[in-house]
């Protein structure tokens, strides 16, 4: 936690807040973002909450913020000091842009390189990207980037989900005019031997099936040219789940 804030309080742009919502997390977050408070100043702003889901917490941080855009960054992830400028860059010089996002590097526990660039060639869409996104939901959320305005007018993330509430908001946002992507690893992604992700799967697949059938059922058009990769998007889960339960020791 300590290192992604000082990801942040390190970006070339100083025109930014902080705003980290500590929802009744059992471990010594509460300490460390005090600790922080004193170091940083008013920059950061800290709330805490009760433990109401990912969802309600970010809900409840960007009602606290001022900015005209936003971001959004996970407790371990890092950000590369021109994130920041470019995003806001990018954004300022179109204002259709109703989000951008970047590419991302993946490391472990103790910050070592996985892999970089990963965002592969089909996810670097531009412009209108609601129909890729809909069959491959390739943006991480820390790597996003958009207007309040455009947030508000999505509803904000919606309490329901907890797991998939990253891919449903994108999706809404998406609706609401173009976006564009930075081809610079400018987001690192910590990934933790133990993620709990085996226990988390079933949830995330629920979620993100509920998630596309309801666009399915309000948005049909964007359905009958692309059944077949509607019918992939479901199976790719499916092989992520055994590929997960056998990684984890787990027999199919």
């Amino acid at each position: 936690l300590r290192e992604t804030i000082h990801s942040v309080t390190g970006q070339r742009d100083p025109r930014f807040e902080i705003i980290a919502v500590n929802d009744g997390s059992p471990d010594n977050s509460r300490q460390i973002l005090e600790d922080l408070k004193e170091e940083i100043g008013d920059r950061l702003i800290v709330l805490t909450v009760e433990n109401g889901g990912v969802s309600r917490a970010r809900n409840t941080g960007v009602r606290s913020s001022r900015g005209k855009y936003l971001a959004f960054i996970d407790q371990d992830d890092l950000w590369a000091p021109e994130k920041i400028e470019e995003q806001v860059a990018l954004l300022e010089s179109d204002p259709s842009m109703s989000l951008s996002f970047t590419n991302e590097s993946i490391i472990d526990d103790q910050g070592n390189l996985i892999r970089e660039n990963v965002l592969t060639l089909g996810a670097r869409n531009r412009g209108a990207i609601l129909e890729a996104l809909l069959f491959d939901n390739f943006i991480p959320i820390s790597s996003v980037m958009m207007p309040r305005e455009v947030f508000d007018r999505t509803g904000g993330f919606r309490p329901e989900y907890a797991l998939a509430e990253d891919y449903d908001l994108l999706l809404r946002a998406a609706e609401l005019g173009t976006a564009d992507f930075i081809d610079k690893p400018l987001l690192k992604y910590r990934t933790h031997k133990e993620s709990g992700t085996f226990r988390k799967i079933d949830r995330i697949m629920a979620e993100s099936f509920e998630i596309l059938d309801a666009w399915k059922s309000r948005r049909p058009d964007l359905f009958r040219n692309n059944l077949f990769r509607y019918g992939m998007f479901k199976i790719k889960f499916y092989f992520l789940k055994l590929k997960i339960r056998i990684s984890a020791g787990f027999t199919p």
